[in-house]
């Protein structure tokens, strides 16, 4: 077995894992979560987005908010245990296709082009598995995939306690990959809120796609 392959594997299991023991991130039953969300959501208001691509979709709950601003939506997530529950939850008007997926082997593509693309607490993890490099390709085909004038919502949580993931500096990179590329950011966010007694923050940036000049990396101007 390869190191992707295993990077893969290992994938599956921790996220299947954690989903087939219910609501592990307390989805339906934290404010913190609704409000955080919701937040998402508004800074997404004003436009309608016909094609939406959201990588990390978990059982569903950004997708229903999601889809009062889209016509359709491609929702993907590596764990069967959480696609299956977002299929069971209504989801509202728009048009959703439910995948199991590990997006590091996904091909945004020939789906495309999209008008929307959404990672929300996704890419942290993605950086823990798979080499700098696969991640920053990853940016580019996203940024490739995307309409000329589509947008980016990426959101990521700052600092969790005892998290290395999500070390400030290390999210704010991420962040900054995906301006690299090639988008332009539009509008950025701090969301802060309790969950459990602790307190936390979500990095939250709007990207746009300005032009259709290629990803920086993947062709020489």
């Amino acid at each position: 077995m390869s190191e992707r392959q295993q990077a893969d594997q290992q994938a599956r299991d921790f996220f299947q894992g954690l989903w087939t023991q219910g609501d592990h991130w307390d989805f339906d039953t934290s404010d913190y979560e609704k409000d955080r969300l919701t937040s998402l959501v508004t800074m997404l208001q004003g436009r309608r987005y016909p094609r939406v691509l959201e990588i990390g979709c978990g059982s569903g709950h950004f997708t229903r908010l999601l889809a009062d601003v889209a016509d359709q939506i491609l929702a993907l997530d590596i764990a069967p245990a959480a696609i299956e529950r977002a299929r069971a939850a209504y989801i509202g008007p728009a048009t959703v296709d439910f995948r199991v997926a590990n997006v590091m082997e996904y091909k945004p593509g020939p789906d495309g082009p999209w008008d929307l693309v959404v990672m929300t607490e996704t890419i942290c993890y993605l950086g823990w598995l798979y080499p700098f490099f696969d991640v920053a390709w990853l940016a580019a085909e996203i940024f490739t995939a995307t309409r000329a004038g589509g947008r980016l919502l990426l959101a990521n949580t700052l600092g969790e306690v005892n998290d290395a993931l999500l070390l400030p500096w290390i999210i704010r990179t991420y962040h900054d990959l995906f301006r690299n590329v090639g988008y332009q950011l539009e509008t950025e966010e701090l969301f802060r809120g309790t969950k459990k007694g602790v307190v936390f923050e979500a990095l939250t940036s709007l990207f746009t796609k300005t032009s259709d000049r290629a990803a920086a990396g993947l062709s020489i101007p």
